[in-house]
């Protein structure tokens, strides 16, 4: 409940808002201790016990946890905030700030999103990477070659203006067109623009099956080469012939630090990852566009190397190991195939649900237009070692998006409530704080956000207060459109967001420039 108090005839010190008798984790990692947070003018003015104090609002935070408002690391918020830019399914995880332009998919120019941004408003405070395969587009368009030194010249001029802009980094998604055509070579220069701007690189690695070794090792050498830290995208082991490879990517991890080279990682806490239905085509049929796709499926020849490419990361890779593995998250063309896996769809057309059978199927799907998958293909015991690793964090890899609308991963409602309910209250993975340090000042500190992600006197309010016995994600996979109970109150900026579990529906969060950070 919201108190609202009566100014009296005493000397007294008035604020905005005062959160009271709440167990503050700080963000550090430090242990809980209880205290009053006094909030003016969107920052964090006071922490301790006023006498004499009013608010012209007052949170009674009794039994709950108040901690800094959670940093996701890893969004693609972005397409559809400019839609819906209060973007409640983030909000009601406790999410303040996100970053997005993740796997090398980015708005450009970025200046002009950002103006629409901020004539529209937003609900959480957003901020961009610029996308590697956004760049290479504007300069090479979709082509399967190695970029030329002018082509390279001209890319570099253009990740120069996003910093300029306010980027915070350069990301990329070495597994998508046209990223996958790109040379570490390319990278590294692109990156080396980032560096000088004191920005960092946020990868989707070339692989994160089998490759997966070797697609951390490069992953590592870039941030070696163009000296500035490395974020490693939604770590995870593709595959079950991958499956426990963890223990090695988590042991570089840790030889590259030792080294000296800032690395960290990011992770969602579920066993199937989501991306389009193209993951699983070979990357060479993907050049030129969907029009060149076309018309190499209407190829006898070409669509049999590329049916055989499917084949084969429906056995080893992102399938699974079987075709129910691979469900339909979006498919705008037919929105009854939404949820249903494609063992189903195959059965549904007369055929057994083989991987060559599927493959003929998933072919015609995309041949009519495209559409998203999630795909189980992950393994548990890897998703509990990475989560425990100390760098790395906590994030959903989701979107902004539109409540009921197709059948969504349900990462994009439940992230952080499933690692705070499910991962360290039931299952003791890591700690509260711990998890907390993971959600706040660990990906602030990779940002370079001097004053958020830390409960701390003059500091943003962006805050999350929630009852650690009840906290939990509600989404699941055959209803995604869930949010999740246990919390009570999300702050952002100074401003109520999220009251008592209900939105308020303002506007309260900014564009935040690597520049002003």
């Amino acid at each position: 409940m919201i108190l609202v108090l009566i100014l009296c005839a005493c000397t007294s010190t008035t604020y905005d808002l005062i959160i009271i008798n709440g167990y503050i984790a700080d963000g550090t990692g430090s242990k809980l201790y209880k205290s009053n947070i006094y909030i003016r003018n969107g920052k964090i003015v006071e922490i301790g016990n006023k006498d004499n104090a009013i608010g012209t609002k007052v949170i009674n935070a009794e039994k709950l946890i108040v901690a800094p408002g959670f940093i996701d690391m890893h969004t693609h918020s972005e397409r559809k905030s400019l839609e819906f830019p209060a973007v409640e399914n983030y909000l009601q995880q406790g999410v303040t700030t996100m970053v997005g332009g993740n796997c090398g998919s980015s708005p450009y120019p970025i200046s002009d999103f950002i103006s629409k941004t901020e004539s529209i408003g937003i609900g959480p405070n957003l901020a961009l990477l610029i996308g590697h395969n956004t760049i290479r587009r504007q300069v090479m368009g979709t082509e399967n070659r190695i970029a030329s030194d002018q082509e390279l010249k001209e890319m570099q001029k253009l990740i120069q203006a996003s910093m300029d802009d306010g980027a915070f980094g350069m990301s990329t998604g070495l597994k998508y067109i046209p990223g996958a055509y790109s040379n570490t070579e390319e990278v590294v220069k692109l990156a080396s623009v980032v560096s000088k701007n004191g920005g960092f690189y946020a990868t989707h690695m070339r692989e994160e099956g089998i490759g997966l070794i070797e697609a951390t090792e490069e992953a590592i050498n870039i941030g070696r080469e163009a000296k500035l830290p490395i974020q490693i995208s939604h770590h995870k082991a593709v595959g079950k012939s991958m499956w426990g490879q963890s223990i090695n990517t988590l042991e570089m991890i840790d030889k590259a630090k030792a080294e000296g080279i800032n690395i960290t990682a990011d992770q969602y806490p579920y066993t199937a990852t989501s991306t389009g239905l193209t993951v699983v085509f070979p990357a060479w049929s993907l050049s030129g566009g969907t029009k060149k796709l076309k018309e190499r499926l209407d190829n006898p020849t070409e669509r049999k190397k590329i049916k055989d490419g499917i084949v084969w990361n429906i056995v080893y890779d992102r399938g699974g190991g079987k075709a129910s593995s691979i469900v339909i998250a979006n498919y705008p063309p037919n929105t009854e195939y939404n949820g249903m896996n494609l063992a189903e769809i195959t059965n549904s057309k007369g055929l057994k649900a083989t991987p060559k059978n599927a493959a003929e199927v998933l072919m015609d799907l995309v041949y009519d237009g495209g559409g998203s998958g999630i795909y189980h293909c992950l393994n548990e015991d890897d998703v509990k070692r990475i989560m425990a690793h100390p760098q790395v964090m906590h994030a959903s890899d989701g979107s902004t998006i539109e409540f009921g609308n197709a059948q969504p991963h349900p990462r994009n409602y439940g992230t952080y409530p499933r690692v705070l309910g499910r991962y360290v209250r039931e299952k003791g993975i890591i700690t509260m704080v711990e998890a907390i340090r993971k959600m706040t000042t660990l990906p602030a500190s990779v940002l370079g956000l001097k004053n958020r992600g830390k409960i701390e006197k003059d500091h943003w309010a962006d805050i999350v207060i929630f009852d650690p016995e009840k906290i939990v994600d509600n989404a699941t996979w055959e209803k995604p459109h869930q949010y999740p109970s246990g919390i009570s109150w999300v702050i952002v900026n100074g401003s109520i967001s999220i009251n008592d579990g209900i939105s308020s529906k303002k506007l309260n969060g900014k564009i935040l420039k690597k520049h002003e950070s």
